[in-house]
């Protein structure tokens, strides 16, 4: 997985509402491996989580990624940005950002849906391969995201906008909750999903910058962007991408992956034979990287980790770790 370099900036830059310099998050987070001067470049998904986890550090503040969202900055989303501020209602906006964010980052994935009675809601679903690892940095930029959704969408059509309800994943306790119903008015905790459902009125408002040429331009844009993106991914990128998409640990056999991917099981094994691997050691490097991130949590057993992924006996999950690593998941937990 990855992200944008202007989404890493974009949340370190924030930070100054706290008087923490972009510099000082950089520095926390430890080594940044890929040039972030590069206005088209990507980071490693691990740099964008280090990054969230030196904003908690440095701000002190569980809750930054809600103030976050209030600082309207479009930059965040890149080659997006001009379809959203261009399109003619709240809607076609919301859905810019849905369908390409592709663009920016597979760290978190945006879905809108029309209901029955025509309300629109938009899910925000961080990978989880990132709520595995770190649940609380996964939230703090859900929250940032959806955050984000209601003050850009105030600023494209000129007035306030409040969601008819927001739902999060996560429990919060009584205290807190006046942080979210400050923004999103009707809150509800521990959802199966977080989301923003909008009333059809919100979604059909006139965007105020809404400009029909550069609407058609960028959209052909974004679409030849995807496509481009899409075809150097290979089909052990797509494999990885479903699997740390799934929400569970659950993994799924090549016949469902294939299914994921439009294409049939056996069309799968040529495509990854080709590119010199297999379904199962896509699904074992997969199951080792997350096992590596969770080991790192204090508490976490060894054998409690082993069975979670599927292995069917601690010791081919540890023999499958040194194979990756090169050293034991105990060697690990030791370090």
């Amino acid at each position: 997985m990855w992200v944008h370099n202007e989404i890493i900036r974009n949340i370190a830059r924030s930070c100054a509402i706290y008087g923490i310099r972009e510099q000082q998050v950089y520095t926390e987070a430890g080594p940044i491996e890929a040039n972030l001067q590069d206005p088209d470049g990507k980071q490693d998904w691990k740099t964008g989580v280090r990054v969230w986890e030196a904003v908690l550090k440095l701000t002190g503040y569980r809750f930054a990624g809600l103030s976050f969202g209030k600082n309207i900055n479009f930059a965040v989303l890149g080659w997006i940005a001009p379809l959203t501020t261009s399109s003619p209602t709240l809607k076609l906006a919301w859905k810019s950002f849905s369908d390409f964010f592709p663009l920016m980052s597979d760290m978190m994935v945006y879905h809108l849906q029309e209901q029955k009675d025509w309300q629109i809601r938009i899910s925000y679903q961080p990978a989880a391969a990132w709520t595995d690892t770190s649940p609380v940095t996964a939230a703090m930029a859900t929250e940032h995201a959806m955050s984000l959704t209601l003050s850009m969408s105030s600023y494209l059509c000129g007035h306030m906008v409040r969601p008819v309800s927001a739902g999060f994943t996560h429990a919060v306790g009584a205290k807190n909750r006046g942080n979210y119903n400050e923004l999103f008015g009707n809150v509800l905790f521990n959802q199966t999903e977080n989301y923003l459902l909008f009333d059809a009125a919100t979604a059909q408002l006139p965007v105020i910058t809404f400009n029909r040429m550069m609407y058609d331009e960028m959209q052909k844009l974004c679409v030849q962007k995807l496509s481009e993106l899409q075809a150097q991914t290979s089909y052990t990128g797509r494999v990885a991408q479903i699997l740390n998409s799934k929400q569970t640990y659950y993994a799924p056999k090549l016949d469902e992956a294939a299914a994921m991917l439009n294409t049939s099981a056996r069309t799968l094994q040529r495509k990854l034979k080709e590119e010199h691997t297999t379904y199962q050691q896509v699904l074992e490097a997969h199951q080792i990287e997350i096992a590596s991130q969770l080991l790192k949590q204090p508490g976490t057993r060894v054998k409690e980790v082993a069975f979670a992924l599927g292995f069917t006996s601690l010791q081919s999950f540890s023999r499958a770790f040194k194979r990756k690593l090169g050293i034991s998941p105990t060697q690990l937990r030791a370090q």
